[in-house]
């Protein structure tokens, strides 16, 4: 009898252990989470994070996967490839406006983009007859040009000539090469140019620019870190970790370039050790959080809906759209 009661109590045991390794072998189960963003900045803010690949769940891992390609980001956005993004800020609200759920948490780089010349500027009045070069037709770059110049009395489809390159490395060699003496260069591209090209020299920072327009003390949200909604739901803690983590990479990216410059080379960032070590424009370096910067975001979207709807999607984005913690 006791040997029987032995038996069932020992294959009770096993049946427990069982269902208990059944259920950790289920609580473990390893996700890839996909981490999408451009080259240039918004890649050089994700540098120390690739390169030393923390593992910030045991659980998870993070693939970092850097387009060279505005085109090729957007696509990946509006098919809900991506799990986490830097994207141009108005793509987020876009996104949100087509019920692709997607929340912004932060400001990954405010403006940066600068138009700049060989010639002697000194008034928006001296743009009239120009032809301007820049790049990303309908997203950030094109919006904010369009709003600064319509605001200083300059009718983009009337009073200057914009001519479109596919990307923002395109821009470098068209201005280098004398195609174009009037380019809208974004950091750090400016920086490689107007170090190659003494004569080059800032005529407007758009970020001031539209400061100055619009009342938003910190400029305009270039482009903005945005995560998955159903990511945040089903692994909170993992992603308050990454966005600690994203933070401090950022902010550290601005005050080590020596450090940053080894890791781009590494990571095949396309920005030279040499325009990075020698510093480049960090617009507002320490301003992150959504949520001590939703009145620019608002002061952004309701700019463009007056001006460019379809940027957006149509309508400001709701509350919705904004992570707060």
């Amino acid at each position: 009898m006791k040997r029987k009661l032995l038996l069932y109590i020992s294959i009770a045991m096993i049946a427990i252990l069982a269902i208990g390794c059944q259920k950790n072998t289920l609580e473990v189960e390893p996700k890839d989470v996909k981490f999408y963003y451009q080259d240039g900045i918004p890649a050089l803010t994700v540098a120390k994070l690739a390169k030393e690949d923390q593992k910030l769940d045991q659980n998870i891992h993070v693939n970092y996967e850097m387009q060279t390609s505005p085109e090729l980001l957007v696509a990946e956005i509006l098919k809900e490839e991506a799990d986490i993004a830097i994207v141009p800020s108005n793509l987020a609200a876009q996104a949100f406006n087509k019920d692709i759920s997607y929340k912004v948490i932060g400001t990954s780089t405010w403006g940066s983009m600068y138009l700049t010349s060989t010639e002697e500027i000194k008034s928006f009045e001296d743009l009239k007859g120009k032809e301007i070069y820049t790049f990303g037709k309908g997203l950030t770059p094109d919006l904010v040009l369009r709003y600064v110049l319509s605001n200083n009395n300059i009718d983009p489809e009337k009073d200057v000539n914009i001519v479109y390159l596919n990307s923002a490395t395109e821009m470098g060699p068209a201005f280098l090469s004398g195609k174009t003496n009037l380019a809208l260069l974004p950091e750090p591209l400016l920086s490689l140019v107007m170090d190659k090209k003494e004569d080059a020299k800032i005529i407007f920072d758009l970020n001031k620019e539209w400061s100055s327009i619009s009342g938003a003390d910190k400029g305009f949200p270039q482009s903005s870190l945005v995560i998955k909604t159903s990511l945040i739901e089903e692994n909170p803690d993992f992603v308050e970790k990454f966005i600690e983590n994203y933070e401090a990479s950022r902010l550290w990216a601005t005050e080590n370039p020596e450090e940053l410059s080894d890791y781009a080379e590494e990571l095949g960032i396309g920005v030279s050790k040499d325009i990075i070590e020698k510093g480049i424009r960090w617009t507002n370096p320490k301003e992150f959080s959504i949520e001590d910067s939703i009145l620019e975001y608002e002061v952004y979207y309701n700019a463009i809906i007056d001006f460019a709807p379809n940027f957006i999607g149509g309508k400001v984005p709701g509350e919705g759209l904004y992570f707060k913690r």
